[in-house]
């Protein structure tokens, strides 16, 4: 049995070397092959928070200067209120967009798993058709499908004009009688 080594976590306070420079590689990375939106969304969430805070700051300050109750007013209810709306709308835009770039990642290895995958149906159908053909299915209790039958009694019809012998009631018994119960699924 392998051993893997451990992930690292990306959720890691301190920051190592390795995060750093593997940070710029992707920055200057110009086939655009990662996305480095999604990691930098941590600390623009932070800047836009601090800033923000910054600003109410400074208009509490301007208020103060104007009147006592103005800046009393922009202190405690406007300040508070405005921050809280802005901390929602921009955490909720940023989730919004995370969402976004994971979908488009998800894709991108749906894409990839599918182009792995393309010629899985047609050797399945070709393994099919073979094993249509090996004796001992009729000994396991296998049937055709309607589709199949149809083909089959086009196939068996005598074409010279001689009629078939059996009576076009049995045909059509044949045809409704349903497959055994088996684990195949064809």
């Amino acid at each position: 049995m392998k051993k893997t080594q451990p992930s690292e976590d990306n959720n890691n306070p301190l920051p190592n070397k390795n995060n750093i420079l593997s940070f710029f590689q992707m920055l200057f990375d110009f086939s655009f092959s990662k996305f480095i939106t999604v990691q930098m969304f941590p600390a623009l969430y932070f800047v836009i928070l601090a800033s923000t805070l910054f600003a109410i700051l400074y208009l509490c300050f301007e208020a103060f200067l104007t009147s006592i109750a103005r800046g009393m007013f922009f202190l405690f209810i406007a300040g508070p209120i405005t921050f809280i709306a802005i901390a929602t709308v921009v955490r909720a835009l940023m989730e919004f967009y995370i969402v976004v770039f994971r979908i488009a990642e998800n894709i991108d290895d749906m894409r990839l798993l599918s182009n792995k995958l393309t010629g899985l149906t047609d050797t399945m159908d070709e393994v099919k058709g073979l094993t249509r053909k090996l004796p001992f299915w009729n000994i396991m209790g296998y049937k055709n499908t309607p589709k199949e039958q149809e083909s089959t009694n086009n196939s068996n019809q005598p074409q010279s004009g001689v009629s078939n012998t059996e009576p076009p009631s049995q045909k059509s018994s044949n045809a409704r009688k349903s497959r055994k119960n088996t684990n195949w699924p064809y």
